[in-house]
């Protein structure tokens, strides 16, 4: 039978019987790539192949993919690393201060969790690429980051063999319109990695969600959180938010229409003026009502530009002018204290417009797509956005609403 065989930059074609024992297939590999027998370890399908059973009772088949490990003592000096987080350099002690590209290749789980323990700024760059190792880590689950770890070898390896193979079919006719253009996706698709890492490590911030800006408020003596919104052109607020301030009577339903933005919205009304206190200080305030629940209170650009407001994110505040000339200072709301809503998806910023019919929604029963996935491919589609490059942007980035909204809205 014929097998793959890989090991750090080594891809091997073995041929062997079932038959044979698992020390022979040892012995080929040293033979082939100098390392001993002793420090082999043969990893299938992410588990330890038994040196002491034949190829055939240690289930391993035709063109299988045998992963060759060596233990972290008396491993010779490591490859550069494979995979997303580009681990590399020599095999070192856990210590304070170390980065993703100070882990060796070949690290075991405990010495990966110990780094983590000692470097906790780490583990915020590990989730952004691979949530699953970060949620084992944190719980130091040692079976679950060894079995993580060796699913990250194995889809390595194996992507280093399919990479090996269309380099030879390149190779055999490399100046084809075909073999042109693969060669430019892949200096492409190099360059985005590489770019991709450099991020990770110069601006980890880039990789994590942004928190909104959200000042509490008080209107008409009910307590509101306020989401500051300089892109959206009008101030608006929930009808049923309105509804627990007590100002939907004075709504003006003259003002009835649509609001057109990066979705549309039915407008009630306008309520022309309510009293809104921020801080110890009170201010007129006009609100646009929509009948829309996904925002209590959105204080948009008409507003700010009324009251002259500034926001200073070096202080993290909201800089208004008071009623006297002078000014006023509220600090933004921590992360724990914003609305949740605000955590599932983007806010709303409408624009008061002429009537238009809205957009249709994907069905919840979307081949392929959970209910949740489904629902999250809704939201952007009402964001206005096609259903088809709304769908493309959520996979890309891992069904993640906020990052999948800011990549259409870029585009």
């Amino acid at each position: 039978m014929q097998l793959t065989v890989t090991h750090e930059e080594h891809v091997l074609q073995v041929e062997v019987d079932a038959a044979d024992p698992i020390e022979n297939l040892k012995a080929i590999i040293e033979a082939e790539i100098n390392l001993p027998m002793a420090h082999q370890i043969l990893v299938l399908n992410g588990r330890q192949v038994n040196p002491e059973h034949t190829v055939g009772q240690a289930g391993i088949q035709n063109n299988d993919l045998i992963l060759v490990m060596t233990p972290a003592a008396t491993a010779p000096p490591p490859a550069p690393a494979m995979g997303s987080a580009r681990l590399g350099g020599p095999a070192t002690q856990a210590r304070a201060g170390m980065t993703l590209r100070d882990i060796p290749p070949n690290c075991s789980a405990e010495q990966l969790i110990e780094i983590m323990r000692l470097n906790p700024q780490l583990l915020p760059q590990v989730e952004s690429g691979n949530a699953p190792m970060a949620a084992a880590i944190r719980v130091n689950n040692v079976s679950e980051v060894r079995m993580l770890l060796m699913k990250q070898y194995m889809e390595a390896a194996s992507r280093k063999y399919q990479e090996e193979q269309e380099l030879i079919a390149l190779n055999a006719n490399p100046f084809s319109e075909e073999a042109q253009a693969k060669i430019e996706e892949a200096i492409r698709l190099g360059n985005v990695q590489q770019n991709m890492e450099i991020a990770m490590e110069e601006m980890p911030e880039a990789f994590g969600r942004v928190s909104m800006l959200y000042i509490p408020t008080v209107v008409n003596g009910t307590p509101v959180k306020a989401f500051v919104d300089s892109g959206a052109q009008s101030t608006i607020m929930s009808s049923s938010c309105a509804e627990r301030c007590g100002i939907m009577r004075l709504v003006d339903r003259r003002y009835a229409g649509q609001a057109v933005g990066v979705g549309t919205a039915k407008i009630i009304g306008r309520v022309h003026m309510a009293e809104l206190k921020i801080g110890s200080i009170f201010y007129n305030c006009s609100f646009t009502i929509l009948d829309q629940q996904g925002v209590d209170f959105l204080f948009g650009l008409d507003m700010l530009k009324r009251h002259q407001c500034c926001i200073d994110l070096h202080r993290n505040l909201l800089v208004l002018r008071d009623p006297t000339g002078g000014s006023h200072e509220v600090s933004f709301l921590p992360e724990h204290e914003i609305p949740v809503s605000a955590h599932d998806a983007p806010p709303t910023t409408p624009l008061p417009s002429t009537p238009t019919p809205a957009p249709s929604t994907p069905s919840a029963t979307t081949p392929g797509l959970s209910p949740n996935q489904a629902a999250k491919v809704a939201q952007l589609v009402a964001f206005g956005f096609p259903e088809g490059p709304a769908l493309q942007a959520l996979q890309s980035c891992k069904w993640n609403v906020d990052i999948a909204a800011g990549l259409l809205f870029e585009n």
